[in-house]
């Protein structure tokens, strides 16, 4: 079986010029033709923002809020429970510190 898929052009160039992959979605219009839609995976911090990398995830600490985000496999050898607390206790001391610098 043949499906035409439809790309953008700029998603055509960026096939041309790099071998990387291109994440997206596939819609399908009809059984044999559909169309693809790039996925923007890329992060970058908002100006006067400040983030810190944490062995399994990230902090973010703005002006308007702080998020952190984990990301544990439950097939590691550390126990998630102590991860976090390690982990957040790292998180502490960095929204502190960045506190003390406004």
């Amino acid at each position: 079986m043949n499906v035409t898929i439809q790309i953008s052009d700029a998603v055509y160039a960026k096939l041309l010029n790099g071998n990387k992959r291109i994440q997206g979605t596939l819609a399908l219009v009809s059984p044999i033709e559909g169309n693809f839609n790039e996925h923007n995976k890329t992060w970058r911090p908002q100006p006067g923002t400040k983030y810190m990398k944490l062995p399994h995830g990230r902090i973010t600490v703005s002006d308007d809020n702080v998020r952190m985000s984990l990301r544990i496999n439950r097939d590691e050898s550390v126990v998630p429970a102590r991860a976090i607390e390690a982990e957040s206790g790292m998180a502490s001391s960095f929204v502190d510190f960045m506190e003390e610098c406004l």
